[in-house]
């Protein structure tokens, strides 16, 4: 019996290697598909910037050049909103999409308290074990993808893709989950969304913080599980 296929989208400033520790859990009963998004990881480049939308148009191009159709999606932060945001227009490319931790309400005020702590300068200073990490998976170019993604959130805040009005058109089964000490999204605007979901359902993790790389990746993966099912 084939298995059924899950595709797992990283969020800003991460990329496929995002999900190393998540993969043992999951591979044996799917069938992984990982990319790395426009800019990210493999793809590192510092040829131009990026607004949310050219990640979303790049997500759709990978679908179409993969003949992916009905698809499974996990979208860990940025990912989930990428996924919602195609969702919106195109839902046939996906069966259900799961999230976690995905900032779903961006407005100006909020878009410049993110993008401040996005500066490289300052995170080589004061965070230099996150310096070297962000290094690791993007290579030379993880400083440019920190300024490149600020001006992302920033655009983002002033015209988001997403509001509880468009997201209520998607009628895909939809989980948005959340971890109970993330300090970035808010359990506020996630029920907001979740609300507004016509097919939603709603899922808080204990003591989970938002960066992917303290998630209990088993407690994730029981959860995709659950969400997914198995044929």
């Amino acid at each position: 019996m084939a298995k059924k296929n899950i595709i797992l989208l990283h969020g800003a400033l991460g990329c496929s290697k995002s999900f190393d520790a998540l993969i043992p859990h999951l591979s044996k009963d799917f069938n992984l598909i990982i990319p790395d998004l426009k800019w990210h990881g493999s793809r590192s480049s510092s040829a131009s910037g990026f607004e949310m939308q050219d990640l979303v148009d790049d997500f759709e191009e990978f679908l179409n050049q993969n003949a992916i159709q009905s698809a499974a999606v996990f979208g860990f932060s940025m990912g989930g909103y990428v996924a919602l945001s195609l969702a919106q227009k195109k839902p046939d490319y996906f069966n259900s999409i799961m999230t976690l931790g995905t900032k779903l309400d961006w407005n100006p005020q909020q878009a410049e308290k993110e993008s401040k702590m996005l500066n490289p300068e300052n995170i080589k200073e004061k965070v230099p074990q996150f310096a070297k990490h962000l290094g690791a998976l993007h290579g030379e170019n993880w400083m440019h993808l920190c300024v490149q993604t600020a001006e992302m959130m920033i655009n983002l805040g002033a015209n988001p893709l997403l509001s509880t009005d468009t997201i209520s058109t998607i009628d895909l089964e939809v989980r948005l989950c959340l971890g109970d000490k993330d300090n970035m999204v808010s359990l506020e605007e996630t029920l907001a969304f979740y609300k507004a979901l016509s097919n939603g359902q709603l899922q808080v993790f204990p003591n989970c913080q938002h960066p992917i790389e303290k998630v209990k990746a088993n407690q994730i993966a029981s959860a995709i599980q659950d969400f997914v099912g198995f044929d």
